[in-house]
């Protein structure tokens, strides 16, 4: 259930930069084409107790509440902002998730839910959370038709707009590449300005993946531009600093 778990920065989306604890889970029923986060189920879950240092302790029961709890507490630091839930797609494992969110609560810490929301009858409280919105281009549709896409998107749409009635702090992101169209991401800031016009957007380039090419920045600012039309300043432009600075 739970690839891994390590301390490290948010290196997208509305909280660059801050300091998180990630809590990683397995699997994910879709395939984007730049996706780079693979794990086997088989595989044993993985602690980098000493944050930065590339060196990991396996963990057979990871999945047991005091076993997470104890691991957290070890490697939390006084700078911590929230703890993520993220993946793969995590909702796979809603049920747990509520579990381990209500004790985090309880010790006073806040949560983050990262999804690509296709689950919205999963959906439950977090203090923050953020939803990976997919653009057609983003599959291979040999095996994703239009319909698939639309009921994805859908249910994207339905997940931000329950989190958001539910008051926790959640935005959308989107990643672009090279040939993404202006006015397909301009829908997407417009559907976001129906559920609410103070939602963030985050433009998010790809980061360079086999032959998966960054937009430009002609049109990396022009997407904005056209997104500002219906949500103001509330959209931000977020790489994955992660990445570049080579850190998890």
């Amino acid at each position: 259930m739970i690839s891994e778990v390590f301390s490290s920065i948010m290196g997208e989306g509305k909280f660059i930069g801050r300091r998180y604890i990630f809590i990683r889970f397995k699997g994910c029923p879709l395939n984007c084409i730049y996706c780079d986060e693979y794990t086997k189920d088989d595989m044993p879950c993985r602690v980098e107790e000493v944050s930065g240092s590339g060196i990991f302790k396996e963990y057979i029961n990871m999945a047991e509440n005091n076993n997470l709890i104890e691991i957290i507490n070890k490697i939390k630091t006084p700078d911590l902002f929230a703890i993520s839930f993220t993946g793969g797609e995590p909702l796979l494992y809603a049920d747990k998730i509520k579990e381990y969110s209500d004790i985090l609560n309880d010790l006073g810490h806040k949560t983050h839910l990262e999804s690509n929301g296709m689950f919205p009858d999963k959906i439950n409280y977090f203090d923050y959370s953020s939803i990976d919105i997919k653009l057609k281009e983003h599959f291979d549709f040999n095996n994703f038709n239009s319909k698939k896409y639309d009921e994805l998107y859908n249910n994207e749409l339905k997940s931000i707009e329950k989190l958001y009635n539910l008051g926790s702090d959640v935005y959308g992101k989107v990643v672009i590449m090279e040939n993404t169209a202006p006015e397909t991401v301009e829908q997407v800031a417009k559907d976001l300005s129906d559920i609410g016009d103070d939602i963030i957007l985050c433009i998010q380039p790809v980061s360079p993946f086999k032959d998966i090419k960054s937009p430009s920045q002609q049109n990396l600012l022009k997407i904005m531009e056209v997104c500002g039309n219906h949500l103001g300043d509330s959209v931000i432009c977020t790489s994955q600093i992660h990445k570049y600075l080579g850190m998890l």
